[in-house]
């Protein structure tokens, strides 16, 4: 099979183009060469820029792929013009969207009212009601008019294009530019003796999904027909609290201390997330397992391995980290107990 990838050179696409050369598959990725990316060498390059895609449909047509991967549909508009420009071409389109669609997220970011949404919520859980989800503070235009939502219903709703829409979760692993677990890594690897965990945080559920084996889940709904017209949920098994995450870390990084929770305005600014943690994210991915035979490759051990070393060894430009204002808390903190 001969792919196109749309968006491959960034966490999640190496990944998934690496398996699909691994599997003897061949793939072509679209993208605008600003990011530098290790990439097998049998992988052929085309440079161009996603927001004029209908100017590459000659070339995309040359190539004659069997499928198309997009890793960076966004808008509507850009679903549109995905569909548009590869009609008549392919039958096959693969879209990588979120599981920000659910309501429950909305309700987490505040933007939807109501009751909590119950989890596990599986594909055919309620949407959100709002649409534009980042409008409010995104500082591009393309955030602004951000909407997996659209992006869906575009391309599922063509008449001769047969879409697969992966909603993913909470993605970690080795190139996560939002370094998801570095901030309670890093006191671990320096052996604090605590870490400080916001209350509301620290019973609160999100699933995740370790990046290779997301990469696993896209790379079988491509190759698997079975895939054609579906949408599918994606992520682990269990959803551990985010006290619980950090329990699991601490014996890999030969950490014994303790996680301290506190409540949210107690700690410094940063340490808590601001978000509605009544609702919980929680969502199923036995879908994809039962009609996809989907599975993990990588153990959730060496997931976590894989991800420490990766984070220690890149650490972000920016921290909210700020250990005198915890050994200040703590001081305080030890006071009061000891009173």
């Amino acid at each position: 099979m001969h792919v196109f990838v749309i968006g491959g050179t960034r966490f999640m696409g190496p990944a998934i183009i690496r398996r699909f050369v691994d599997l003897g598959h061949k793939v072509t990725v679209f993208h605008r060469g600003e990011t530098e990316a290790e990439l097998p060498p049998e992988v052929t390059r085309m440079l161009g820029d996603r927001n004029n895609l209908p100017a590459y449909r000659d070339k995309i047509q040359e190539i004659n792929p069997d499928a198309v991967l997009d890793m960076m549909c966004l808008t509507e508009l850009q679903a549109k013009e995905l569909v548009e420009t590869l009609d008549g071409i392919v039958n096959r389109v693969i879209v990588a969207s979120s599981q920000d669609v659910y309501r429950a997220f909305g309700r987490v970011n505040r933007t939807e009212t109501g009751e909590a949404e119950p989890v596990p919520i599986d594909e055919n859980g309620e949407l959100r009601h709002n649409l534009y989800p980042q409008r409010a503070f995104a500082e591009t235009e393309e955030r602004r008019m951000y909407d997996k939502i659209l992006v869906e219903r575009t391309v599922m709703d063509h008449p001769r294009i047969d879409g697969t829409i992966l909603r993913l979760p909470a993605v970690y692993g080795p190139n996560d530019h939002q370094h998801r677990w570095y901030s309670f890594l890093k006191p671990m690897s320096e052996q604090r003796p605590y870490i400080l965990l916001a209350k509301s945080l620290a019973g609160w559920r999100w699933t995740r999904g370790y990046v290779e084996n997301m990469a696993e889940a896209i790379v079988q709904s491509i190759l698997n027909s079975e895939a054609a017209g579906k949408i599918y949920n994606v992520g682990e098994k269990d959803a551990w609290t985010t006290k619980e995450w950090i329990e699991k870390f601490a014996p890999l990084m030969n950490w014994n201390g303790d996680v301290i929770v506190l409540p949210d305005d107690q700690l410094p600014e940063g340490y808590g997330w601001g978000i509605n943690t009544e609702q919980h994210v929680i969502f199923t991915s036995d879908k994809i397992r039962r009609e996809l035979g989907y599975k993990e490759t990588v153990s959730f051990e060496e997931g976590l391995k894989r991800t420490i070393a990766w984070e220690l060894q890149h650490p972000p430009e920016k921290l909210t980290l700020d250990y005198d204002a915890e050994d200040e808390i703590m001081k305080q903190w030890n006071a009061k107990t000891q009173r």
